[in-house]
């Protein structure tokens, strides 16, 4: 990811608002194009609901580094400016994929730590 990419995550995660815009586009996105992401359909909505509840704070075991990585994919991901663009269908996701794919592994422990987390609060874990 870029420092540019970074950054911008910081800023967005200094703002709970900006934080709550980037989950409603990123669950847009992700509806959207459903199909295409199917790799990591499960895995990306379990990180939008890490995020929601870290928004909402009532889940906080997550480190600033995992959130900068997460925050970072999404940009990324909700942004129309890619490598290689979305209308080209499937082939135009490879990269969205790849970033997510590559933020999601990063913080796999993290992301596991919540999905127990969730079944111990009897939240329904929609995926």
């Amino acid at each position: 990811m870029t420092s540019t990419l970074i950054e911008a995550a910081r800023r967005v995660l200094r703002r709970r608002f900006r934080v709550v815009l980037l989950i409603r586009d990123a669950y847009a996105h992700l509806e959207a194009n459903a199909d295409a992401l199917t790799a990591v359909w499960t895995d990306l909505r379990a990180a939008l609901r890490l995020l929601v509840a870290w928004t909402r704070r009532s889940y906080r075991k997550v480190s600033t580094t995992s959130l900068v990585l997460l925050v970072a994919a999404l940009l990324y991901f909700v942004t129309p400016i890619d490598i290689i663009p979305d209308p080209l269908g499937a082939l135009g996701f490879v990269d969205d994929l790849a970033v997510v794919q590559t933020a999601v592994e990063t913080v796999r422990d993290e992301l596991d730590q919540f999905r127990n987390w969730e079944e111990r609060q009897h939240l329904p874990a929609s995926s």
